[in-house]
């Protein structure tokens, strides 16, 4: 995304990528019932900032999270 900003041109793959990759995160944090509305949107607009890094990003602080709640009950 910062890449886009910056040359202000971006290819229609990209683009498609990247709504793919939004696609997946808001996917990913839809199903998160105890995480607050707020922190859901940060999390989309992360991955929207810093594509698949995010992404990779996303998924292991979820894994994690749902780790320690499978572990604590």
């Amino acid at each position: 995304m910062i890449l886009f900003v910056i040359f202000q041109r971006a290819p229609i793959l990209l683009i498609v990528l990247l709504a793919v990759i939004v696609w997946l995160a808001i996917i990913e944090v839809r199903g998160q019932q105890e995480m607050p509305l707020l922190q859901k949107v940060w999390w989309v607009l992360f991955v929207l900032l810093t594509n698949f890094v995010g992404l990779i990003i996303l998924r292991i602080y979820t894994y994690e999270k749902r780790r320690r709640a499978g572990s604590a009950d």
